[in-house]
């Protein structure tokens, strides 16, 4: 399934690209009043780093969930988190960042086939790493002084807030579609528990 996989995220991903960059162009036209950079799902046309970067996320989020087998999609996941890493640890000397990247690269190995990388939860919820990682690299006024609470807070209202996320959300919505395209082509994301339980019972 692993040639079905990249295929399906790279097609569906390129249908959706197609689709919204229409619309990017489509709706400022017929409506005056919308600016023209209001379509937050896919990257500015001009920047062709953040573009090729989008299809890259959605081709290796719909290898993603086969990562606790192994398989050829496991073998590329290892493999870009070592580098990453290696970039985390001897160029930027981040120390804590590359400890919780390993903890994370543990767990899928350590469920079963078909568990937790296979939830419709985890296809909503992993993604939300996009969103996250630019709030947390340009956000550098944590309150450390007080408690979670009063730093949630202050986070709240940090002016940057809106345009970090929206950086971010490009990369979040490629990451999704890549990821139900394998639910998808795995028969989960839309076949009741039911059935699969019958499925199950057919392969055994």
């Amino acid at each position: 399934m692993f040639r079905e996989h990249w295929i399906g995220g790279l097609v569906t991903y390129s249908t959706f690209f197609t689709i919204s960059l229409i619309a990017t162009f489509a709706v400022p036209t017929l409506y005056d009043t919308v600016p023209q950079r209001w379509n937050p799902t896919i990257p500015p046309v001009t920047d062709i780093v953040k573009i090729v970067g989008c299809f890259a996320v959605a081709v290796l989020f719909g290898l993603w969930p086969d990562v606790d087998i192994k398989s050829k999609s496991q073998k590329i996941f290892y493999t870009v988190l070592f580098a990453l890493n290696v970039v985390l640890i001897v160029f930027l000397k981040k120390y804590l960042e590359s400890a919780l990247l390993g903890l994370f690269a543990m767990l899928p190995i350590m469920s079963k086939h078909r568990g937790w990388t296979h939830a419709k939860i985890t296809m909503i919820l992993l993604p939300s790493v996009f969103l996250l990682i630019p709030i947390y690299a340009a956000y550098s006024d944590w309150e450390t002084s007080g408690t979670l609470v009063d730093s949630l807070t202050a986070l709240r209202e940090w002016e940057g807030l809106t345009d970090a996320i929206r950086s971010g959300f490009p990369f979040y919505v490629a990451s999704f579609i890549g990821y139900a395209t394998h639910l998808h082509l795995d028969g989960i994301l839309f076949r009741s528990r039911k059935a699969q339980r019958q499925k199950a019972r057919t392969n055994q």
